[in-house]
């Protein structure tokens, strides 16, 4: 890409003009460049699978926007729109690899003999044999319980070595069951 030094024609844009030019800005300047040919691209399957989920959870986003009684009632932190904070959780659902069902009974059933578990914890735990993974948010609108209740809850999972500890910390953080 090449810079557009003082052009004050150019200075600010960004876009595209057909599939000749493209325009970006960049820390205030502007650079310009050929339109990306990206008709020889080869994506792994992962890629493929990838962009087939991020699809699919657009698609579930903008149906949660489009209907307002569900915009309404989705919950969100305030630091996303209802349409990304919808795309995060949908996407968070389906991240790890799927177990056989042999596996996850077995698992989720060595989990729920334990006897400090309360009806929220079971709950989250019988969704992770679907889900593979949990976030704060999910966890709070799975029991409809408070964020600290919902950290609390989380925070004796992992101490009970029923949920394996977090990899991030902050927001989207995903927890998994231990495989005991």
């Amino acid at each position: 890409m090449a810079r557009s030094k003082n052009n004050i024609i150019t200075k600010g844009l960004s876009g595209r003009i057909g599939k000749d030019i493209v325009f970006k800005n960049i820390n205030g300047e502007t650079f310009n460049g050929k339109y990306p040919d990206r008709s020889n691209v080869k994506y792994s399957k992962e890629q493929i699978k990838n962009k087939k989920l991020f699809a699919e959870a657009a698609k579930y986003a903008s149906k949660i926007v489009s209907d307002p009684s569900k915009k309404a009632a989705y919950k969100t932190n305030g630091r996303f729109s209802v349409y990304h904070a919808a795309i995060k959780d949908y996407i968070s659902r389906y991240l790890g690899k799927p177990r056989n069902s042999k596996q996850v009974k077995k698992i989720i059933h060595k989990h729920l003999e334990h006897p400090d578990l309360n009806n929220r914890q079971v709950k989250a735990i019988k969704y992770m044999a679907k889900c593979i993974t949990m976030t704060n948010a999910i966890y709070q609108r799975l029991t409809g319980a408070s964020k600290p209740t919902v950290t609390r809850d989380l925070q004796e999972l992992v101490r009970l070595k029923i949920f394996s500890p977090p990899k991030t910390k902050g927001a989207g953080a995903a927890y998994s069951l231990v495989n005991p």
